[in-house]
């Protein structure tokens, strides 16, 4: 129950109530073999989160389980508390963006999350964008995120032009919805790749040991990669 923020004692004693229908804070101790304070702490916190309440018999508190939906209900809590959260950090992200500089800004990053990173930034800037290839090298080093990656582009009617090796015919990656491919001879194919998204140029090097990412911010540079794009573009076969 760590995943909804019970540590391990209010886990085992919210267990034993759920188990023996109500209890005594000395019987919980017995129960479980957590100490008698950190049971009285457990049951506190527990009560501020809806999962116990209490009775007093004969002068002694007689502790009960809620019904494990309270469960679901703090998932639900959670959740919008998060959402809330993004929000508000949206806003503070915003605010600390500084304004575009005129000469532009060279930016690297590294790493397989360094990649996802650029990746991220292309689906933000929320425009149609080009490049070429490998996308059998990116099916290696990023395979669990870019079937998420492509459900989130479609979503936002990102509809990229791409060019592949003559290999990559009848690929799964070269499949995808919105996408429209054109293909070049594979001995023109490297690990590189190019994105042109926005202002922004990346050039990707999808090595499965060190991945690295140069990210170039400059319209006229931009500019020109899509004019050398569009050359090719118009080079390749469907």
């Amino acid at each position: 129950m760590g995943e909804i923020g019970l540590t391990k004692n209010e886990a085992k004693i919210y267990l034993n109530l759920l188990r023996s229908g109500s209890s005594r804070a000395g019987r919980i101790t017995e129960a479980t073999g957590i100490h008698r304070r950190n049971v009285y702490d457990a049951l506190e916190r527990l009560m501020q989160k809806g999962l116990v309440s209490f009775v007093t018999m004969n002068s002694r508190k007689l502790f009960h389980a809620t019904e494990p939906e309270r469960l679901l209900q703090i998932v639900e809590e959670q959740k919008k508390s998060i959402e809330e959260s993004r929000r508000r950090l949206e806003k503070e992200i915003h605010k600390l963006k500084p304004h575009r500089r005129e000469h532009g800004d060279v930016k690297v990053f590294k790493g397989r999350e360094g990649i996802k990173t650029v990746f991220e930034d292309i689906l933000a800037a929320g425009e149609n964008y080009a490049g070429y290839g490998p996308g059998e090298q990116i099916e290696k080093v990023l395979r669990f995120y870019m079937p998420g990656y492509v459900r989130r582009r479609m979503k936002k009617n990102i509809k990229p032009k791409l060019i592949y090796n003559e290999s990559a015919h009848n690929r799964r990656y070269t499949s995808n919805p919105m996408l429209e491919c054109r293909f070049l001879p594979d001995e023109f194919s490297s690990h590189a790749a190019l994105r042109i998204y926005g202002s922004k140029v990346a050039i990707i090097l999808f090595s499965e040991d060190e991945p690295l990412a140069i990210v170039i911010e400059n319209k006229s540079i931009a500019e020109g990669y899509r004019k050398y794009f569009n050359v090719m573009w118009n080079a390749a076969k469907k």
